[in-house]
This record gives structure tokens, C-alpha cells and sequence, in this order.
């Protein structure tokens, strides 16, 4: 069978050559335009930019999900573009920019110089030299609360997501802006965006088909001239709205989720994603608009660190990376999203209820813009995309284990018509073996069919491996042919009149490449001691093991070629920045330049550019490091940071150098003293003054799917405007003494909670899981609490999770109380108030950090989490010692650092958990910003990223805590202490992103009063 096999390939591989070039015209006219405009196009094969060939290795990062400082934006693009990618995607949350309606006269919150400051993003996005995808909804997804639905969108009448028409009044004053905003900065107005996404993972029907075909008309309305994509809801591949199938709201390129790892261990690859693209979309290139790390949940694990460390080390790590995206480019998948490459942080009521407030995704970045090695793995993946062309114009020509001699091997053949490349994708037949396999290769070549290697020695698979190799290969300005590989390409350039090629292999392992000339080159070898070169029949065949780094260098016809033979280690270390080009576009490679210089030893380099006989390099160093530089002869100083760097030239024609960091040493404070705290819940008072409560008097509702389960008033807080964090209820009976218990349902979402009080007397708690959404229970009063023939107040204060995606309850589940009812005698509420964050969304007093910082608690109305509030009557107390009894309180402390320029010092702050029968919640205030949210005895997450900018690296700091114990007993955190990422010699430029501060905002609080501590 694999005798027939090789024949039938070597029979198509000789109709190669007497047809290619019709058959790259016929590819070419199969391109596709929107019709509107020719800058990007697109066939089966691939996407093409200003008519270039271009795979688009895309990065997922959400602008609100890096909390704060919106500067940092270019820190994370800047080691997006180091580390192989060509592009990013972004999510923009509706919820986020339209609190309410009307929002700035209907034309939203984009406040610049903040998160919500989309035209920065974009800005910097193109400054990176990177493309844009844009993903703008009105539905996102993406976890967060009410999957981008603001929250007062949810109580319009009728349906979500279709052509009602109170839907559409809802969403398209959003769309319109946003379709401005993104017309403007796309490609052909010399902005970054190339692609823009309709909707998200939403499914056709005949009823909701013509909402997605409103969407299509309201982009090109706003004159939006580039493809429009969808994000099909699965790796299914259903073909909703593919441009191949008919029915209304048919976009141009038709994308798919691919979600391949395990929940709990390494997956099986099995799905065949081509087959079930050319099923549906087959005039499109195949796109996996999000192939991801690994999403958790509320209670996913024990309490430890974020909960993402487990899987980012096994799951989703670069062996992952390596085996799963390679199986997708061998499907031919030449536009793929990872989803996320940097994940960030759920802050403040930004989450939805399926997540918590770390949302690190085990993304190559992580939560603390710390690029790991998954970036590492990336960058090899990505700088051979970059220049492999030939790869982006191939078809599949079979895989399975008869392309080897190992039935434990399976591969890929993917083949170039045109030019007659070829590629094969090797892993292993089980990928999830970590065991060491060995194999030779049988592939079609212009040589005919070779088993490779040929002269010795085998291929490995090193356990979760896999490599893409080649065959008739060209690279280089003096087209030079490799005829095989078994060591893979990193990357190639032509710097001055030199042709490099880097190729690489797990240290230790064998590597043979053959190039083909059509006479006998000179091969220095004298930089490669362990590389045995041969000559015979025009080919030049190199032999090596793998080990450190070595150059050989191939003089043929006043010509030079350099193989520059890494191992694996060493591969991770070598950059290839862009030397920028002329243009608009003069950052983006092959677009704007093809020029490069390459850079080994360094953790990131951020820029590089030549002027005169200086090569200047900005980056960052993870300690001391030895530098090694390919540029050009005329290059003869280098520039790090701003500064001079001694340079010496080696035999091989490098540039070395040594830079010597010393790490600053940086004081972290200790929490065991110096804390102020007050009470915050005076609300469970009968006294309490609530008459700026919000009044609940409404008796009908829109959620007509979860309708009230008793009571007269309508209690679902999204329809008094209050759509995240801490609510509170107060309701009012005149008791008769024969009531004997009130019964409560409490909507709050997965792993929410509620404490109940009659007349300041706690009643009890309950509390969600990752599964549990609602409690309903039955509160006994307590003897002596109830007081006949007077007004009696029962208080409600409930933690919001977030509001639900459209995947539950249509999108349309309330916050609040379900049902309400006194039991015994024939009382019944007379009345109940409402509240949430100051002002509600509407008219909340912090209009820089935005409405979902706060919520409802009483020192969040008063402002006691900001920087300046008058705690001076505060006591002296601590979160250590916590509280005795059920209730909240709020702590506060300041902390300064001592963190010098030059320096990047990521920071969290780490709780030491508490027993978990230790039932209490607590938020977590920095400089104002709520960044986190620790729920002890649910988890998992116990550090909490304190973000670069909101983090003052040299001035004060006032951290401030909410302990909300929900048990009788009292609660206290075990410890807190702050840790550190590491230390990061750097050339970007931090500032302290101070936000408004208490005397800013106090004229539009409530006036502050102290309240004993629990």
C-alpha cells in the first residue's frame, strides 16, 4: 500500500511541473474581494494583503482586560510582534462603552486615555507594526458580563439576539459608532484593521438570520469595505453564515472555534477541520478564529495561585502549542486566532459569573505581561510563517503512518502546485506519549522519492513533538534550493548580500540538510566543528548533532549562504525584529520590509533600525546576557536601551557582546500592621437612613423566562440600573409577632452569596458553587429579633457574580431577589428600597475608572476605597484579626515602593487561605481600582495581579480590603504578602496612572460616618 501511495504522488508531483503555472492561475482566479476593495483578499489557500500572501498568526488581547493604564497596551504588542505574530484580535465590550442608552448623547464612552480609549488601542496596535482583527459584537462572549450585553439591555421586551425590533433600537446606536471608529483604521484608510468579525458563535435559524444580515448592512452603511467574518459556534464547523451556503447574513470569510485539549489530560488530536471546512466554506481559506489555552472556573481547583498554573504547565504549555497548532497548519488553517495570548484580569463586576478574576487563560503572556516560554515556541512557529510563502499556496496531499517507517508516527504532506515545495508535518500517531520515538521519512522531491535521512542516523520525536519539515524549499535572494531537511527552519533573511537560514532541533538530536547546487561550493566549516559537509551529484549534504549554536558558511558563484544550526535551547533565545521599511504600513514585515537583523540572547527585543553604521535595539533582559548579532558589515556599533554596548566582532561574522544587569533590590512592605478599619454595613440598622435608596416599585418584569417566584414588587436590580457588584435590600413589614420566618430566593449567579438580617439580628447565609446560581432558603427569627406592632426591616445584601452570557436563560437572568413571602400570621412587605454602586450606571461618581469598579457596599458609596479618604477616626484593626460575627468591614492601609526606571518588577498580592470552612468573601481595592475578588472557601485564585501604573512604583500606595464574612462566627484572612514575577531589565517606559482621587469625587458622595467594626 505505501509502495502505491509514494507512486501516486510521484506521478502528481511529475504533472506539477508541465502544469503549475496554469494551476496558479486558476488558484488566482479563484480570488475574492468584498467588491468594495482589493487590499485584502482572498482564495482557498490563503489571505492576501495588498496582494501578498500573508498568514495571519493573530494574538487575542482585550482592551479592558489589562485594567488601568491603557500605556501598557504597547508593552504587550510590542512582545506580541517579537514573538512571531502578525496580528491581534480584540473583543470591544458594548457593555463597556454604554452604560446606559443614552451614553454621552448615544454616542458611548470612549474617554481617551483610558480602557475605554478603542482609537489608542488601535493606535498602538498599528504603532507595533501589527494588523487588526475587530471583534466588536454586539455579542461577544469572551466571559465577560453579560457576554458585552450592558446590563440595562437585558430588560427590553422580547428576545435577545434576533430581529426584534426593541433589540435592534437596543444594539445599533453601538454598532454605528463602533463601525465608524472602525472604518476610519481600517486598511484602507491607513489604519491596522483587516478584518472585522460580525456578531460571535451565533447559530442561523429563519427566525434570527436577518439580525446577522443587520449586522453586514450596518457595517458596509458606515462604510466598513473590508471582509466581514463570523466565528461559527464550534470546531463543528456548521457553516452558519459561510459565504459557500445559502440564506441571508452570509459574510465573506467564514471562521470556527477550535477548542482541542482535555478538560483534565492531554487530548487526542482527532479533529479534522479541513474536511469540515471544505464541507462548508470551501471559496475561503480555513480559519480558526480561536484555538485556545484553557478556561477555569469559580471552585475549579484547590486554593492555590490563580488555579492556572496547573494547566499552563501540562495542558497548554509549549509542547502544546507545538503538537495542536502544527496539526492546524497542516490542515491548512492559514488565518488562526489564539485565544488568548494574553488574558489579563476580570476587575471589577467585569466578569461574568463563569469566571473569576483571574482570566490568565494559561496564555503565552501571562497575567502579569510576563512572556513565558509558550511565547518562545510561538516565536519559531511564527518567524517561519513569516517567510515561508510556498507554504501558504499548499494542498493536502494525505497524511497518515505510511509517509514513514515508524507506524508510531503520523504525517502530514501538504504540497505547493505552483512551485513544487513541499511540506510534512511529523508528531506522533498517539501525541499524547511523552516517550521518545525514532523514525526516517519517505518524501516526493524533485529528486524523486527519498527516505530521509538518507545517510544515517534517524528522525525524533522527543514525546509531545512535532516538526514541520520541507522539501525543494527556496529561500533567499540568491534562491537557494534546500532539497530536504530534517532539522526545522526557524526563520531566513538576506541581510546586506548574505543569504542566513536558521534551522534547529531538540539538543541532542540529529539534524541532515541538503541543499542543491549545480556545482561544488566552498564550505567553511570552521565554526561548526561537529557538521560533517559533503558534495555529490549537486547536492551539498550537511550532517550534525544538535548542540549549541554553529555557522556554516557556502560560497557558491560569488554568492553566500550561512546555515545558521541551533539546538532547540539556544533557538529560543534568537530574535528577527524588523528593520522598518518606507510607507504606512513600514513596521509590518513583507508589507512595509523585508528587512531584518537577528538578534540571540535577549528575553525581548522591542525595535531595532540602522542608522548609518549604528544598529539601535530596544528590549528587555531577564538578567545578564550574553548578546550575539547578524546584521549587516556596515553595522560596527550597537545601541541597547540608549546606550552604548561594547561590541567585538567573532570569526564567524557576529557582533558579541555582554550586557550586566544588576537587579535594583526592591522592598516589599509588610501587611501585619498599620490597617484602619470601620464597619460597612450600617444598612442592617433599623435607624438607617435609606431614603436615597432607590425605590423598588415595580410589579412587572421582562424576564418573562425567570419570572418572580413571590411577592408583590419586582426585586431584579438590572431593572433600577444597577448591573454589577454588592447589592443591598431592605424591606419593610409591620409585624403582627406572629411572623416566624421569611423565605428567600437569591439570584447572584455561579458562586455568588447573601447574608439575610432582621432588625440587625443576622438570620444566615448561603452561598453558589461553580454550578449553583440561586439559594433558596427559609431564615427562623432568632428570639427577641421580631418587634410586634412596629416596623420591622429585613436586609438582603448579595454578592453579584457578574451578569449571565446569552448560553444561559437567553441572556436574560435577573440579579436579585426570585421570591420573597413572610411566613406566619398574615403580614406582608410594605415595601422594599434598593442599592447598588453609587449613582447606578447612569450617574456613578467615577466616571475615569467607569461603573463596574464599584458596587454597593456602603464604604464603596462613600468612597473609602480611594486614595485620600479621611480615615483619621478610623480604628486601628486589621484584616489579620478580621471579625467575630457576620458582617463586613473595610480595611485600609498605604505602602510605598521603591521600584527604579529601567526596571519592570511585576507584583501580586498573595492571600495565605484560611481553613476552608472559613466562609467569607473579600474585594480588593489598589489606588481605587477594584483588581480582585477572593472568595476563601470556594476558589481557587489566592494572588491577584497588582497592575503596572495602577501599582505607583515610587510613591504611595493605599491598598484597601472588604472582609465580608457570611458565617456567625467572623472570619479573618490567615496572611498577605506581596511577591514579585521577577525583574525585567527594560526599555519601556512605566508612568504612575494616578486616577482620580476621594476629594475629586467627594462632593458626589455620600458624606462618610464611621460605623463600629464587626
Amino acid at each position: 500500500m505505501k509502495a502505491y501511495f509514494n507512486l501516486l504522488v510521484s506521478f502528481i508531483l511529475l504533472l506539477t511541473t508541465s502544469w503549475a503555472s496554469n494551476a496558479k492561475e486558476t488558484y488566482l482566479s479563484r480570488r475574492n474581494s468584498t467588491g468594495l476593495t482589493d487590499a485584502v483578499t482572498w482564495d482557498p489557500q490563503s489571505l492576501s494583503i495588498l496582494g501578498q500572501r500573508v498568514f495571519i498568526l493573530s494574538a487575542e488581547i482585550h482592551p479592558w482586560r489589562l485594567p488601568g493604564n491603557p500605556n501598557l497596551w504597547s508593552d504587550l504588542f510590542q512582545k506580541v510582534k517579537d514573538n512571531g505574530f502578525n496580528t491581534v484580535s480584540a473583543y470591544i465590550s458594548w457593555a463597556i462603552h454604554f452604560p446606559s442608552p443614552d451614553t454621552n448623547g448615544g454616542e458611548g464612552d470612549f474617554q481617551e486615555s483610558t480602557y475605554r480609549d478603542i482609537q489608542m488601542f488601535i493606535d498602538a496596535v498599528h504603532d507595533a507594526g501589527l494588523w487588526m482583527i475587530a471583534r466588536p459584537g454586539p455579542y461577544i462572549n469572551g466571559e465577560t458580563t453579560g457576554g458585552g450585553f450592558p446590563g440595562w439591555a437585558e430588560s427590553i421586551g422580547g428576545s435577545l439576539r434576533t430581529d426584534n425590533p426593541n433589540y435592534t433600537a437596543a444594539w445599533m446606536p453601538y454598532m454605528n459608532v463602533i463601525a465608524q471608529l472602525i472604518a476610519k483604521n481600517q486598511i484602507t484608510e491607513g489604519g491596522p484593521i483587516i478584518l472585522v468579525q460580525a456578531e460571535n458563535e451565533f447559530s442561523a435559524s429563519s427566525v434570527n438570520s436577518p439580525y446577522m444580515q443587520d449586522i453586514i448592512n450596518t457595517y458596509r452603511a458606515n462604510g466598513i469595505v473590508i471582509p466581514i467574518t463570523h466565528n461559527d459556534q464550534h470546531a463543528g464547523l456548521d457553516g452558519n453564515f459561510s459565504p459557500d451556503l445559502p440564506g441571508p447574513g452570509q459574510v465573506n470569510v467564514y471562521c470556527g472555534d477550535s477548542y482541542p485539549q482535555g478538560s483534565n489530560s492531554w487530548a487526542e488530536v482527532q479533529t479534522d477541520y479541513r474536511a469540515l471546512h471544505e464541507a462548508v466554506a470551501f471559496s475561503n481559506p480555513l480559519c480558526l478564529a480561536e484555538e485556545r489555552g484553557f478556561l477555569l472556573n469559580w471552585g475549579s481547583e484547590p486554593l492555590e495561585g490563580t488555579g492556572y498554573e496547573k494547566y499552563s504547565t501540562d495542558l497548554t504549555d509549549a509542547d502544546y502549542e507545538n503538537v495542536f497548532y502544527k496539526d492546524a497548519y497542516a490542515q491548512t488553517a492559514n488565518i488562526l486566532n489564539v485565544y488568548m495570548l494574553y488574558g489579563g484580569t476580570n476587575w471589577g463586576q467585569t466578569a461574568a459569573p463563569v469566571a473569576y478574576t483571574s482570566y490568565d487563560y494559561g496564555g503565552g503572556i501571562n497575567e502579569n505581561r510576563v512572556a513565558g516560554p509558550k511565547m518562545n515556541e510561538m516565536r519559531l512557529q511564527g518567524l517561519f510563517l513569516r517567510v515561508s510563502r510556498d507554504f501558504l499556496d499548499t494542498l493536502p496531499f494525505g497524511n497518515g503512518t505510511n509517509f514513514t517507517t515508524s507506524a508510531l508516527a503520523h504525517t502530514y504532506q501538504l504540497r505547493n502546485l505552483g512551485t513544487g515545495a513541499g511540506f510534512y508535518i511529523i508528531r506522533q500517531q498517539n501525541n499524547p506519549s511523552t516517550t521518545l520515538i525514532t523514525t526516517r521519512l519517505i518524501v516526493n522531491s524533485s529528486r524523486g522519492t527519498l527516505t530521509i535521512p538518507q545517510f544515517g542516523g534517524d528522525i525524533t520525536l522527543d514525546g509531545r513533538e512535532s516538526k514541520i519539515l520541507m522539501t525543494d524549499y527556496v529561500f533567499g535572494a540568491t534562491q537557494t534550493v534546500i532539497l530536504y531537511s530534517t532539522a526545522e527552519i526557524m526563520t531566513w533573511s538576506t541581510i546586506a548580500a548574505t543569504d542566513y537560514i536558521i534551522l534547529y532541533a531538540l539538543p541532542g538530536q540529529t539534524g541532515e540538510t541538503v541543499f542543491l547546487f549545480n556545482s561544488e561550493p566552498t564550505v567553511d566549516l570552521s565554526n561548526a566543528s561537529n557538521i560533517n559537509s559533503t558534495f555529490s551529484n549537486g547536492t551539498l549534504t550537511l550532517q550534525y548533532p544538535l548542540g549549541g549554536s554553529q555557522f556554516v558558511t557556502i560560497e557558491h558563484n560569488n554568492s553566500t549562504v550561512v546555515a545558521i544550526i541551533l539546538d532547540k535551547t539556544v533557538a529560543n533565545q534568537w530574535h528577527a525584529p524588523v528593520i522598518p521599511g518606507e510607507g504606512s504600513f513600514s513596521d509590518h514585515f513583507s508589507i512595509g520590509s523585508n528587512e531584518t537583523v537577528f538578534v540571540g540572547g535577549p528575553y525581548i527585543v522591542r525595535n531595532a533600525t540602522i542608522t548609518g553604521n549604528t544598529l539601535f535595539l530596544t528590549g528587555d533582559l531577564n538578567g545578564t546576557t550574553s548578546i550575539e548579532i547578524v546584521a549587516p558589515s556596515t553595522v560596527s556599533t550597537v545601541s541597547w536601551n540608549g546606550a552604548a554596548l561594547q561590541v567585538s566582532k567573532s570569526t564567524r561574522g557576529t557582533l558579541t557582546g555582554n550586557i550586566v544587569v544588576q537587579n535594583p533590590s526592591v522592598t516589599f512592605p509588610s501587611f501585619s500592621t498599620g490597617w484602619k478599619v470601620s464597619g460597612s454595613l450600617p444598612e442592617i440598622e433599623l435607624g438607617f437612613d435609606d431614603t436615597n435608596f432607590t425605590l423598588a416599585d415595580q410589579t412587572q418584569t421582562n424576564y418573562t423566562n425567570l419570572p418572580p417566584l413571590a411577592g408583590t414588587q419586582v426585586l431584579y436590580a438590572q431593572q433600577y440600573g444597577f448591573y454589577g457588584g454588592n447589592l443591598i435590600f431592605r424591606g419593610r413589614f409591620n409585624a403582627t409577632g406572629e411572623e416566624t420566618a421569611v423565605n428567600l430566593t437569591v439570584q447572584y449567579g455561579f458562586a455568588g452569596g447573601y447574608s439575610a438580617f432582621l432588625n440587625g439580628v443576622f438570620l444566615g447565609s448561603s452561598q453558589g458553587s461553580s454550578t449553583v446560581s440561586l439559594s433558596t432558603n427559609v431564615w427562623t427569627f432568632p428570639h427577641g429579633a421580631l418587634k410586634p406592632g412596629a416596623e420591622n426591616i429585613v436586609v438582603v445584601v448579595q454578592d453579584n457574580m457578574g451578569l449571565d452570557e446569552t448560553s444561559t436563560n437567553g441572556g436574560k437572568e435577573p440579579r436579585g431577589i426570585r421570591g420573597y413571602a413572610l411566613i406566619g400570621g398574615k403580614s406582608t412587605f410594605s415595601s422594599w428600597t434598593l442599592q447598588g454602586n453609587q449613582g447606578g450606571a447612569a450617574g456613578a461618581p467615577d466616571t475615569f475608572r467607569g461603573y463596574l469598579n464599584e458596587g454597593g457596599l456602603y464604604a464603596e458609596r462613600i468612597g473609602a476605597h480611594l486614595p485620600g479618604f479621611p480615615d483619621e477616626s478610623w480604628l486601628t484593626g486589621s484584616p489579620l484579626t478580621g471579625l467575630t460575627q457576620a458582617g463586613i468591614n473595610f480595611y485600609r492601609t498605604t505602602f510605598d515602593l521603591n521600584i527604579p526606571d529601567g526596571f519592570d518588577v511585576p507584583v501580586r498580592l498573595s492571600f495565605t487561605p484560611s481553613a476552608i470552612t472559613s466562609n467569607f468573601r473579600v474585594q480588593i481595592y489598589l489606588n481605587g481600582w477594584q483588581v480582585g475578588k477572593f472568595v476563601n472557601n470556594i476558589g481557587p485564585q489566592t494572588v491577584f495581579v497588582l497592575p503596572a501604573g495602577i501599582l505607583f512604583r515610587n510613591s504611595t500606595n493605599t491598598l484597601a480590603l472588604s472582609l465580608w464574612s457570611l458565617d456567625s462566627t467572623g472570619a479573618s484572612i490567615a496572611g498577605l504578602e506581596l511577591i514579585s514575577d521577577g525583574t525585567f531589565a527594560t526599555a519601556f517606559q512605566f508612568e504612575d496612572y494616578e486616577g482620580p482621587d476621594y476629594e475629586d469625587q467627594a462632593s458626589l458622595r455620600p458624606q462618610g460616618i464611621l460605623q463600629t467594626p464587626f
